[in-house]
């Protein structure tokens, strides 16, 4: 059985060659991004995500490959953690958002504005 996304609320489910059947996915993830933000910055796994921009420290800037259908009808789900000591950060929307990106502030556990390893958010809406 194989799925994959075809476009905006739309999965495609098929079997060894038979017909595909397309079902419509409301609320499911349309990008994510599992990311490094410390050192080198690296992707190390996305979907719909055409490249980061390292903003400042701590602050990352997602680019869409196929933009939301409006700067406000999506939402973000993000956990981070750091190189050391484990547990989870806190990362929020940052800036104004987009169609074609959204702007991640994160932060340690005392507050304070850091790169870290694990950054991974997943991005809710419908696509344009």
């Amino acid at each position: 059985m194989a799925f994959g996304i075809i476009k905006a609320d739309t999965l495609t489910h098929s079997t060894a060659g038979s017909l595909a059947t397309n079902f419509v996915v409301r609320g499911s993830a349309k990008a994510f991004l599992a990311y490094k933000g410390t050192s080198t910055n690296l992707i190390y796994d996305s979907n719909n995500i055409s490249s980061v921009s390292d903003d400042a420290t701590g602050n990352y800037t997602a680019n869409f490959t196929n933009n939301f259908s409006g700067a406000n009808d999506y939402a973000c789900a993000a956990f981070a953690q750091e190189d050391t000591g484990g547990g989870g950060r806190v990362i929020a929307g940052k800036g104004t958002s987009a169609t074609s990106s959204r702007q991640v502030d994160c932060r340690n556990l005392s507050n304070n504005e850091a790169d870290l390893l694990h950054v991974n958010v997943s991005y809710h809406g419908d696509l344009a």
